[in-house]
């Protein structure tokens, strides 16, 4: 195999390499459902700065657990912290370890209990909405209202909140050539493959 050959394939190696250390350095979002069952918008817009994972997991690094949808006997549970289904059990372990709730769904509506039930039912209803709220529970019913929480959320490491620099690795040919019509050996971002730095070395290059 040549040697320009054997570069050309660590450069583009080297560019995948890259490319997963990137993805890998984005914080995560957990959707309790298939993705299907969000609003086409939402995960639109979280797709662009994070990484998705799917399912019931107890375990998860993710920052953030969206839910489609929460039951009122669900909500009930949960602000008594009591999990009484597979859903609630993953809700109440994210509260637990600090992490925030959404809800891709309005809040449920409260006004016709209001009319069948005695007032006392229906107050602490109101009461269970506003203790979730505390919780870290917030319920997303339009863009506004997501695009408010998206400033709520940990600040993503530096890597990845500043754009982040991509470098290009010079192979023992690109440096030759370089060498031979007098350009700049290397520019900023740039960074020699093992091989090229070795050809520099011989020649006494100052790179």
């Amino acid at each position: 195999m040549q040697s320009a050959e054997i570069e050309r394939i660590i450069q583009i190696v080297t560019d995948r390499v890259l490319a997963q250390l990137e993805v890998v350095t984005q914080d995560s979002i957990l959707f309790q459902d298939k993705i299907e069952a969000y609003p086409a918008p939402y995960v639109e817009k979280l797709s662009a700065d994070f990484h998705f994972e799917f399912g019931q997991k107890q375990d998860s690094d993710a920052i953030l657990l969206c839910l489609s949808q929460m039951t009122l006997q669900q909500l009930l549970a949960v602000a008594s912290l009591t999990a009484i289904d597979p859903e609630t059990t993953q809700v109440i372990d994210f509260l637990l370890k600090g992490k925030p709730v959404w809800i891709l769904a309005a809040a449920p509506q409260l006004g016709p209990y209001r009319k069948q039930a005695k007032y006392a039912v229906w107050h602490e209803l109101q009461l269970a909405l506003q203790k979730v709220a505390k919780f870290n529970i917030h319920f997303i019913k339009d863009d506004v209202a997501l695009t408010q929480r998206l400033k709520t959320l940990p600040k993503q490491s530096q890597v990845m909140a500043s754009a982040p620099i991509k470098r290009q690795f010079i192979t023992q040919l690109t440096l030759q050539q370089r060498w031979q019509n007098k350009q700049p050996l290397l520019n900023e971002g740039e960074v020699l493959t093992d091989l090229a730095a070795e050809w520099a070395r011989d020649h006494r290059l100052k790179v």
